[in-house]
């Protein structure tokens, strides 16, 4: 068995990585046939007649003035996600080289499986080897999230029976304004909105197997849990704390101490070990990748002390601290006997809690992290709060209502705040891109020299790659649409000492420059660094092409409040913000 064992990961290990495309489906369809099995008992009419019972306080509340509003509301929502992402988006955003080096030139992005850097989520951007054969452009990659997004808040209108059409609306519109959502689902290359999406069908489709008993939606919440898993490292944690809760509070005796275990055989029970099961599957999974030198360097690159870990989501995420600490406080309540559980809600409040935990642990700090969490905390704390009010003291109101406010001015101003730095950037890196192009074609049989004074090169990298879906050439990848002997242009960075390769990652060319050559196109980019003070001599020693500045053009008393703001920045929430903050130029150097 011992000699059996490391072949046997080590024969797993190749086919997850290079064959997980062709394995994963009949992984999935085993899994959908095995779940189908344990729960082949039919439904029952009088669970039926209960679920649509359960639903008619839903339709007598719709059409109240609060419903229409908040509804309203929610719809003025989601269209401004729509128009952003149909009228402004390009592939110039954080890590979106993926499309156009990948999927936009017609090839497949491999599943994410970096065993070197121990990176394990192969769904990753997957979807967009199926949306590339229907579209390619910006636009049209985009409205995937955008679909994901509103399914997400058609769900919260279903979801709660308990609560009243105002408060589920209320809910969705909470749920849209907040800043790991935002930066979530208005981007392309973040896993987590995935994960918010699968956990939200899975959630659904447990309530519709409780209320109809029916196999066909026990089966699709599993589906629903496997594919989560597969989208983060982490998400095993949400579902394993969801079912083994469920498991816990249903099986543990009210009123009194032991454990009533015949309840492992109901039906609800088992579905409850099938989720479990999906879970031993992806760490099995994950372990033949990671076998036999498991390693966390990604998260050690990432980290930073735990303190300013904890600093960091306090002052992003007001709302995930809160749930936290009412979610919490409720399951020692549970443990003392001094409240009823409700399976459900408390198991997946427990899924939330140690989903959250892990980050803190691996002390990793970015603005789309807690996206499931914060979804769960839509829930969780929103029906708590909506059930209760009416019995609460003013007191109690009035403290909710300003913690309320408090929270819903951090999550306005944050979200803000992304959305301005990142469709600026955006704008920023089209635009450049724009007067490169008109370069390249006045003088196609030159190599063109792209100086970056101040640069770092992961962000060359990406803005070389939206160069060569504009037209343009890069040494180390043809343009696209463009013959493969076209004259490539040059990246130099000063920062470089030595020639060689920009990022390990991707084959684009960085030379060492101390100094721009006559005819270089020096080049500004919106993430850079660089202060007034020394970008001046670039700009003054050349013909300036081009130069953007931010729109709008924010007044001089909220810059202040950017020092704060910037804990939502991808790029900047470390390091404070230059003077030339989203500013960009394209200067021919004399």
């Amino acid at each position: 068995m011992t000699i059996l064992l490391p072949k046997l990961l080590n024969a797993l290990r190749g086919a997850s990585i290079y064959e997980f495309r062709k394995t994963y489906p009949v992984v999935t369809a085993a899994f959908a046939v095995g779940v189908a099995w344990v729960m082949r008992r039919s439904a029952t009419p009088k669970r039926e007649t209960e679920g649509a019972a359960a639903i008619a306080p839903f339709r007598r509340d719709f059409l109240s003035k609060g419903s229409l509003a908040a509804m309203a509301l929610v719809i003025v929502i989601l269209a401004g996600y729509a128009t952003v992402a149909i009228k402004w988006e390009h592939f110039a955003d954080y890590d979106e080289s993926t499309f156009t080096l990948f999927t936009v030139r017609g090839h497949n992005f491999e599943p994410p499986i970096w065993p070197a850097s121990g990176r394990f989520f192969p769904l990753g951007q997957q979807e967009f080897n199926v949306i590339r054969h229907f579209t390619s452009s910006a636009a049209g990659y985009h409205a995937a999230p955008i679909a994901e997004l509103a399914i997400v808040c058609c769900i919260l209108f279903f979801l709660d029976d308990a609560l009243t059409f105002s408060a589920r609306a209320t809910l969705a519109a909470a749920f849209l304004v907040l800043p790991s959502i935002v930066t979530s689902f208005s981007g392309l290359v973040f896993p987590d909105r995935n994960v918010v999406f699968w956990i939200a069908c899975l959630l659904l489709f447990v309530k519709l197997f409780e209320r109809t008993r029916s196999t066909l939606w026990a089966v699709a919440a599993a589906i629903c849990g496997l594919n989560m898993l597969f989208y983060k490292e982490t998400a095993f944690l949400l579902l394993f704390g969801f079912a083994a809760g469920r498991l816990i509070l249903r099986c543990r005796r009210p009123g009194r101490d032991g454990w009533d275990l015949a309840c492992l055989r109901d039906r609800d029970s088992r579905l409850d070990l099938c989720f479990l099961f999906s879970v031993l599957l992806f760490l099995f999974y994950y372990a033949a990748v990671m076998f036999p030198h498991p390693n966390m360097q990604y998260a050690r690159q990432y980290s930073v002390p735990l303190d300013k870990t904890l600093v960091y989501y306090l002052t992003l995420d007001l709302f995930a601290v809160v749930f936290a600490a009412v979610a919490l406080r409720r399951a020692y309540q549970v443990f003392r006997r001094r409240v009823s559980p409700t399976p459900f809600w408390d198991a997946l409040a427990l899924g939330g809690i140690a989903y959250c935990a892990a980050f803190l642990y691996l002390r990793l700090c970015r603005p789309y992290y807690m996206a499931p969490v914060d979804f769960i905390a839509v829930l969780y704390v929103g029906r708590f709060v909506f059930l209760s009010w009416q019995k609460m003291r003013w007191t109690s109101r009035t403290a909710i209502l300003a913690v309320a406010l408090v929270i819903l001015l951090q999550s306005v101003s944050l979200s803000s705040f992304r959305l301005y730095e990142r469709e600026n950037i955006v704008q920023a890196e089209d635009r450049l891109a724009d007067a490169i192009v008109i370069q390249s074609q006045n003088d196609p049989s030159h190599a063109q020299r792209l100086y970056f004074p101040f640069s770092l090169a992961t962000p060359i990298t990406e803005f070389s790659s939206y160069l060569t879906y504009r037209g343009v050439a890069v040494e180390g990848y043809p343009a696209l649409g463009r013959p493969v002997s076209s004259k490539s242009a040059v990246i130099v960075d000063k920062a470089f000492s030595v020639d060689g390769p920009c990022v390990n990652y991707r084959d684009f060319v960085c030379h060492a420059g101390p100094r721009p050559n006559p005819g270089d196109l020096v080049i500004e980019l919106p993430m850079d660094p660089e202060s007034q003070a020394y970008i001046s001599p670039y700009q003054s020693g050349g013909l300036s092409l081009f130069t953007y500045q931010p729109r709008p053009r924010l007044p001089q008393w909220m810059i202040p409040l950017l020092t704060y703001l910037r804990v939502a920045s991808i790029r900047w929430q470390p390091l404070p913000l230059p003077d030339r903050w989203l500013h960009a130029s394209v200067t021919q150097w004399k």
